[in-house]
């Protein structure tokens, strides 16, 4: 291994182990049980059937719809509030609960409050994605500075002889108030600033520049690339950049599934769930038209039975068997469309968004693991299923040149070693 691959590694090792990092993902990864009982509810609601639409519309099922969508996307800031916080604290080896729900205090005090009619009331418009980043922010201070201040010993010391779940809610009894105490400040401080807000501030300073960051395809095209020079160096490049796709493109899809609740224009084209399904079709390197050569073309015997076992798994996007079969990893010969596919595939599919041959990706929440063409048809319906499936075809035609040198190359192993005649 050179030395330049080795300092790769070191970087995205540095990266997919850090903690803030890790603890964002894997937070907002817990929410997506609730996001998607918010996802399906408005994909009953948005089946474009007139009679259906008709019944919602009479029968009051429509109300009764969104409420789950309301309750889960509509209040995803609020969960990562949660999440990310019990993440960092068990990160920690701390007792993850009281930090968590800390951080949700804290969020709720940062968080603007409308006044109706003489009662003090939130709003859900700061409780979704608007809220988000304000919930990441929350989460992450307030959780650090309680686990800061445990490990100073700042807190209450009870005997032995006191049972444990006792003696951790007084431990972390001084470090809660000093943390409540520090966002009561800050609550303070904003509200007498044009912001009105912590939350508002952070809206405005932090998420819709990041958001503007986000909606660059060509910062996307710049990530994509990194993922997949760390796959060739033999690291989980998905991994290691999975926070940066989740922090960036998660409030994307929750924006687009609110336009599209709405019935108004869907305003992204990039979102988390865009990367899902363009960004390397059937997994890392876009394989799944590898695999199509390798079970119909391949002279190899090695080839066409990796293939075989391959091809089942890429459908639902999972391609490690071929990555590391193959493999991909550290083989010049694939190197080009390895690398190449998934940003060839992603910029047509943005090209046919941004000129309207297709549908912008609705911002469904599905789970990892539904079929490709079936999880595209969800997102878009037939068109979008159809693009899909030609870039499907269109990663075999980019793969056709390095596949038969490869097999070429594979084919003349096994004659020479007596495999096959």
């Amino acid at each position: 291994m050179t030395m330049n691959s080795e300092k790769v590694q070191k970087i995205a090792y540095t990266i997919q182990t850090n903690k803030y990092l890790q603890a964002i993902s894997n937070g907002l990864m817990s929410a997506l049980p609730v996001l998607m009982i918010g996802s399906f509810a408005i994909m009953f609601v948005g089946i474009p059937i007139a009679p259906w639409q008709a019944f919602l519309g009479t029968s009051g099922l429509i109300k009764i719809l969104l409420i789950p969508y309301n309750l889960s996307i509509g209040c995803l800031g609020l969960y990562a509030s949660f999440l990310i916080a019990y993440k960092l604290a068990a990160s920690f080896q701390k007792d993850p609960i009281i930090p968590a729900l800390l951080s949700v205090f804290c969020f709720l005090i940062v968080t603007p409050m409308d006044n109706i009619s003489g009662a003090n009331m939130f709003s859900l418009t700061w409780f979704g994605v608007q809220g988000l980043f304000t919930g990441m922010i929350v989460a992450l201070v307030a959780t650090r500075l309680y686990v800061f201040l445990l490990d100073k010993k700042i807190v209450i010391k009870m005997p032995d002889s006191v049972p444990g779940t006792i003696s951790n809610t007084f431990s972390g009894l001084i470090p809660a108030v000093i943390v409540g105490i520090v966002f009561i400040t800050i609550t303070g401080i904003f509200m007498s600033t044009g912001y009105g807000s912590f939350t508002k501030f952070i809206y405005s300073i932090i998420q819709v520049p990041l958001s503007k960051l986000g909606n660059n395809f060509f910062s996307f095209l710049i990530i994509g690339l990194i993922q997949m020079i760390l796959w060739f160096f033999g690291m989980h490049g998905s991994l290691v950049v999975s926070s940066f796709i989740t922090a960036l493109y998660l409030p994307m899809d929750i924006e687009n599934l609110a336009a599209y609740t709405a019935g108004t224009q869907v305003p992204h084209i990039i979102t988390q769930q865009f990367y899902n399904l363009f960004f390397g079709i059937g997994g890392a390197g876009g394989t799944l038209g590898l695999c199509i050569l390798m079970v119909f073309l391949a002279k190899s015997e090695k080839l066409k039975m990796l293939g075989k076992l391959s091809i089942i798994p890429g459908l639902f996007c999972i391609n490690e068997p071929i990555v590391f079969g193959l493999p991909m990893v550290f083989n010049p010969i694939m190197a080009i469309p390895f690398i190449g596919v998934p940003i060839v595939q992603a910029i047509v599919a943005y090209l046919a968004i941004y000129i309207g041959l297709i549908p912008h990706v609705a911002g469904f929440q599905l789970p990892f693991g539904i079929p490709v063409v079936f999880s595209a048809f969800m997102q878009g319906g037939f068109m979008m299923a159809l693009l899909q499936l030609a870039l499907i075809v269109f990663s075999a035609v980019i793969y056709f040149p390095f596949f038969k040198k490869l097999d070429n190359k594979s084919l003349l192993e096994e004659q020479e070693s007596g495999v096959v005649e």
